[in-house]
């Protein structure tokens, strides 16, 4: 499989003399401009200070170039978009960049929300993904639509940088922002046209970049789930042990949200399944909310909750937040978006029918900010629950309630090879 390092990666020969790399090719963000000095790191030779028993590097950080500095300690937590425009500084930077090692820091470093894939979810794959960023100038991927893939696909899940797709036939795994991509095996059982699976994956004390993909499996006609579960390390899928039988007369919604070791999947009902992918075991959390309305898996103050939202007359919106063990209400936050023609215009295309719910919530990570994420006819709204202030932003078109939005972190986590 092509690495994204192929086409950038320089050596010490003689045609490789130039201090600048250049990028654009395959890179088509727009330059917000860089460094231009040419970074040279000096590299102190450790020594034994018999003095203070302290390595002489770590007594003379001090004397450290301003430069040097940034590149150790800054980089690794900067977003992967402007990560790839340092590429261009010099090869020095170029070569540190798409280290494994920088990779790693990073994915470990950065958890803040960039922003959402979203596409139509349909059988015939007619709707090409496409990425709805939080910031602009901050975050991007060079290909919202995944055409580097070899097909069209749908996007299912996120976690940690890395989405998982689904073509005609087969899963991909894939990081949007190099462009590298892992063709799953074919899986044993039937998954449907739009599968109930959750990516899971932690770079932490993961430095091969290990992940398993869980599919929740409906056993057809009985009121059963079983889970299929692929690992990269073994490059094969197994049947789990573990089923769920608590789920009758609900269905399973597409895609899944990972979280701490933890898959989760919100259903057509006031449930929630669960499934702790280290110890393979399942539950069904019951969300205690009214009758018609939806919500979506959001994480704050870092644990799992699920947030619910209405309009309650004119520019006001309720935010119900359930989280614990039972799922209990803990917050009800009512909030003013300060739109004044916002609840005409979304009372024209309701998001349930015959309901007040003119909004819908939007899944979401939460590692740096605790943030709610309403979408609405009109606009995307930001509310950030500590500060208590709203953040408007664009909306793709309409709400519908097939099209469905998958949370993504910029990362520059590398994949990890399969084996044969």
């Amino acid at each position: 499989m092509k690495s994204w390092k192929d086409d950038d990666m320089t050596d010490s020969s003689d045609e490789s003399n130039h201090d600048m790399v250049d990028s654009s090719d395959e890179y088509e963000w727009e330059d917000d401009g860089i460094f231009e000095d040419d970074v040279k790191t000096v590299a102190f030779k450790p020594e034994w200070n018999e003095e203070s028993e302290i390595p002489a590097d770590y007594i003379r950080r001090e004397y450290m170039e301003i430069k040097d500095m940034a590149k150790k300690y800054v980089v690794p937590f900067l977003l992967a978009k402007s990560l790839m425009k340092f590429r261009a500084v010099s090869k020095e930077w170029n070569h540190w960049i798409v280290s494994p090692l920088l990779s790693y820091q990073q994915s470990t470093s950065f958890y803040k929300l960039s922003g959402y894939f979203y596409q139509t979810v349909d059988v015939d794959f007619q709707s090409n993904p496409d990425f709805l960023s939080l910031d602009r100038s901050a975050n991007g991927v060079p290909s919202p639509s995944l055409g580097f893939l070899p097909e069209r696909v749908k996007v299912l899940s996120s976690s940690s940088g890395l989405l998982l797709c689904q073509g005609r036939e087969n899963y991909y795994v894939c990081n949007p922002v190099t462009k590298v991509w892992k063709l799953i095996p074919c899986h044993q059982y039937y998954h449907g046209f739009d599968p109930s699976v959750v990516l899971a994956f932690d770079p932490r004390d993961n430095i091969e970049s290990y992940y398993h993909i869980v599919a929740a499996v409906p056993l057809l006609g009985q009121p059963v789930v079983f889970f299929e579960i692929y690992s990269s390390q073994s490059n094969s899928w197994k049947r789990s042990s573990s089923e769920c039988l608590e789920l009758e007369g609900t269905i399973l919604i597409g895609g899944g949200f990972y979280m701490k070791g933890m898959g989760y999947w919100n259903t057509t009902s006031n449930e929630v399944l669960a499934f702790d992918v280290k110890n393979e075991i399942s539950a069904v959390l019951h969300v205690p909310i009214p009758p018609g309305r939806y919500g979506a898996l959001t994480q704050i103050e870092d644990e799992l909750c699920y947030v619910t939202a209405y309009n309650d007359g004119g520019d006001v919106f309720v935010l119900d937040i359930y989280g614990g063990m039972y799922m209990s209400l803990k917050n009800s936050v009512s909030i003013n978006i300060g739109h004044k023609k916002s609840r005409r215009a979304f009372e024209e295309i309701p998001f349930i029918e015959n309901s007040t719910v003119s909004c819908s919530v939007l899944p979401c990570f939460n590692n740096a900010d605790d943030i709610v994420v309403i979408y609405t006819n009109e606009r995307i709204y930001l509310y950030h629950l500590r500060e208590q202030k709203v953040e408007a932003l664009r909306t793709p078109r309409q709400l519908n309630p097939q099209r469905r939005f998958i949370p993504y972190i910029n990362s520059l986590v590398m994949l990890h090879e399969l084996n044969n």
